[in-house]
C-alpha cells in the first residue's frame, strides 16, 4: 500500500529517508524497520526513532501549517 502513498521508496520496498528521518514528502518522517536503515535492531530502530522525532518537531516549528484548523463557533 506504501506504493500509492507517493513515499521514495527503495527496490525492497523499504521507506528512504535523509539523516533526519524525513521522507521525499515535506512534514511526513519515518523511522525503524520500515525505512532503509541498514541494521534492523531494536536499539537502532530507538534511535532512529528519537532522531526522525527531533526532526519532525524542527520542522514543526520552522513551518507554517499547512492546514487550517476551523475555529470553534
Amino acid at each position: 500500500w506504501l506504493r500509492e502513498t507517493g513515499l521514495e521508496l527503495s527496490k525492497h520496498g523499504e521507506i528512504e529517508i535523509d539523516d533526519h528521518g524525513a521522507t521525499n514528502i515535506p512534514g511526513i518522517y519515518a523511522a525503524g524497520d520500515c525505512t532503509v536503515v541498514p541494521h534492523k535492531q531494536i536499539v537502532v530502530a530507538m534511535g532512529e526513532g528519537a532522531k526522525a522525532g527531533l526532526g519532525a518537531f524542527d520542522f514543526l516549528i520552522r513551518n507554517e501549517p499547512v492546514v487550517e484548523v476551523a475555529e470553534a463557533a
